[in-house]
């Protein structure tokens, strides 16, 4: 019992009869079976998380916070890789469950049936992050990225552009479509056509950037701005523009819906929008804690976004 209450709770545990239990424990090479533990106790300290991406912004910024927040609180966490296929995530969830982890962590909405069946059947704690809830069952903090395509695209017609242009990658992803939706809103709102648009179920890159524009000029030579889902896409189109000899934004504003300050050092200077991923990675981490130990808590937060006009825009 004093062996098992120095590996769970060592605080309760002097120091020297700590040291002695470590000192046996380390030359054994004794690691604890938390499983069994979990199903003793019918607690776990896992978390199992499914990330789409180990690149993109979105993922790679917010994962730190999270994972530090959690180890903060005892909580360690399991991390499985989708690659932006609910397939991959449903069989990821699949056998993360078998270890009965105390919450399930999802990027977005879009989930396979299976999926939604198996987080019901036992009753885990599921919070969905980035995007706005799809379900009331889960726990829910992200963006609304419907309203961030249709304030940047505003943003574009206040400064005088009429023949707005929009690229978008991972065009079968729930983000992309919402960004692309809000694009065509502000469009038709402000009596403008929503026809130029081309999407790819690729990864973003500046290769998509300059030949998208390319493609989009093409269609239509009076193109005189253009929207872009990613940094990587803007910074690409802004390249085809010094390659054409267009002056930027005299002959084409450019801005992206998820930028960073790399922008702020591009030529010229490239207008954003910016989300705070490390905010999002604590307050996610947080509100999960709080529900596992049955605190009160908000079931969805509405993070908000920074619109960083820059040069590439400027009417």
């Amino acid at each position: 019992m004093t062996v098992s209450r120095a590996l769970r709770t060592p605080d309760l545990v002097s120091d020297h009869l700590r040291e002695k239990i470590q000192q046996v424990v380390d030359e054994l090479g004794y690691i604890p079976n938390k499983a069994a533990g979990a199903l003793a106790s019918a607690q776990s300290h896992s978390i199992a998380l499914v990330i789409p991406s180990l690149f993109e912004k979105a993922c790679a910024v917010f994962l730190p916070k999270f994972q530090h927040a959690l180890n903060k609180a005892g909580y360690q966490l399991l991390i499985g890789y989708s690659d932006y296929s609910v397939t991959q995530e449903e069989n990821l969830v699949s056998t993360f469950l078998e270890s009965r982890p105390a919450g399930v962590v999802l990027f977005g909405q879009e989930h396979t049936k299976r999926t939604h069946q198996l987080l019901k059947s036992t009753n885990t704690i599921v919070l969905e992050i980035a995007e706005q809830r799809s379900k009331e069952d889960y726990l829910n903090i992200g963006f609304d990225y419907f309203e961030v395509g249709k304030t940047c695209t505003k943003h574009l017609i206040e400064q005088g552009f009429q023949h707005i242009g929009f690229i978008g990658a991972r065009g079968d992803h729930f983000t992309l479509q919402h960004q692309l939706h809000g694009w065509q809103s502000a469009m038709i709102e402000s009596y403008l056509t929503p026809d130029h648009f081309l999407t790819t179920p690729d990864a973003p890159s500046s290769q998509l950037g300059a030949e998208g524009l390319a493609k989009l000029l093409l269609r239509d030579s009076g193109l005189d701005a253009l929207v872009c889902s990613h940094e990587d896409i803007a910074i690409g189109a802004l390249f085809e523009c010094h390659r054409r000899v267009l002056k930027v934004p005299k002959d084409m504003a450019i801005m992206c819906l998820e930028g960073s300050a790399m922008g702020e050092h591009a030529y010229p200077s490239l207008t954003c929008a910016e989300f705070d991923y490390e905010t999002m990675g604590t307050k996610a981490a947080e509100k999960l804690i709080q529900a596992i130990k049955g605190g009160l808590f908000e079931s969805s937060t509405l993070l908000k976004y920074k619109l960083k006009r820059r040069a590439s825009t400027a009417g």
